[in-house]
């Protein structure tokens, strides 16, 4: 792949991420993502053949792109493991207040398509489990002593302090979670 034919794809994966967190995956076209994006109809199909394949790569993108993001964002904010797993809601607080928040884009995904065979609920299922998993080791660090369930518990918290910002439009749902994210740590 040449480095325009990389910069064009990388165009169309960014463009078409906002676009879908935007205004939802069902509700942009291929020929929105070619406009707003700058490039020919042929360069977007030559990437992704239909509009299934550019939903995945892009969700798949931002996957990466999250996962990343959050450890990244997790350690910066604290030097023990109970520091990084409370930083957690913290840093999710932040993005939760961010004014182009509209939830969580692999939440949404799932619920807009509702075929659980496509394979975009695989990309979501595989996010929750590597937040899960970083939790877990986390936990583990942190001498919690049961680290796999304390893991799921967590994916609770994170859930629905994620649909609280997403319905209410307010971020505080994050902080009521890290108060109940420290009780469970000390339970442990």
């Amino acid at each position: 792949m040449t480095d325009e034919s990389s910069a064009a794809r990388q165009k169309i994966l960014e463009t078409a991420s906002q676009l879908f967190y935007q205004k939802g995956i069902q509700h942009v076209g291929i020929n929105e993502v070619i406009a707003a994006s700058g490039v020919a109809k042929r360069t977007l199909y030559r990437h992704f053949p239909s509009k299934d394949d550019l939903i995945l790569e892009v969700m798949q993108h931002r996957s990466a792109q999250w996962i990343r993001w959050f450890e990244e964002a997790v350690t910066d904010r604290g030097n023990t493991a109970k520091e990084r797993l409370l930083a957690t809601f913290d840093v999710l607080q932040g993005w939760y207040a961010k004014p182009d928040f509209r939830g969580c884009p692999f939440i949404n995904a799932v619920l807009e398509i509702a075929d659980a065979s496509h394979p975009v609920h695989q990309v979501s299922v595989d996010l929750r489990e590597a937040i899960r998993t970083y939790i877990m080791q986390l936990a583990a660090e942190a001498g919690v002593r049961e680290p796999g369930s304390f893991s799921q518990q967590y994916l609770l918290l994170i859930g629905g302090a994620s649909l609280m910002a997403t319905i209410e439009g307010n971020p505080a749902g994050a902080q009521q979670a890290r108060n109940i994210l420290s009780v469970l740590i000390d339970a442990s």
